[in-house]
């Protein structure tokens, strides 16, 4: 019994790792509708995003990391400080209604990282 419940186990956290990701692999773009679009700065930044998805009936960004994102920053395209948000979760959303039409840079502080770890969202 012991050996089936570890099977079981096994085989569950398995298949939740191998679905749980929709980033692809040799493409920055991590959320691409007709709506929003957000990319990454690099291929290592993929590392610790599990997964990322644009949820048009919540008409939000979620993502899922690896780590605890402890604060968020939102530049304008001119490099200014738009908002800054505390979130101390692994999940993150983030709603439409705090963005207007235009180009952002978004800075995610993730718990065990040195650096800001940036993206670039395009609101349409």
């Amino acid at each position: 019994m012991k050996n089936l419940i570890l099977t079981i186990a096994a085989v569950i956290s398995l298949s939740t790792i191998t679905f749980a990701t929709n980033i692809e692999d040799g493409s920055l773009a991590i959320v691409k509708s007709e709506k929003v679009e957000v990319i990454l700065e690099n291929e290592t930044q993929k590392k610790f995003i599990v997964s990322s998805v644009f949820e048009e009936d919540n008409n939000n960004i979620a993502l899922v990391f690896e780590s605890t994102v402890n604060m968020i920053q939102v530049f304008d395209t001119n490099g200014d400080l738009e908002m800054m948000l505390p979130i101390d979760s692994s999940k993150v959303n983030l709603g439409m209604s705090l963005f207007a039409e235009g180009s952002y840079r978004i800075g995610f502080m993730v718990e065990g990282l040195s650096e800001v770890q940036y993206t670039s969202l395009q609101v349409k």
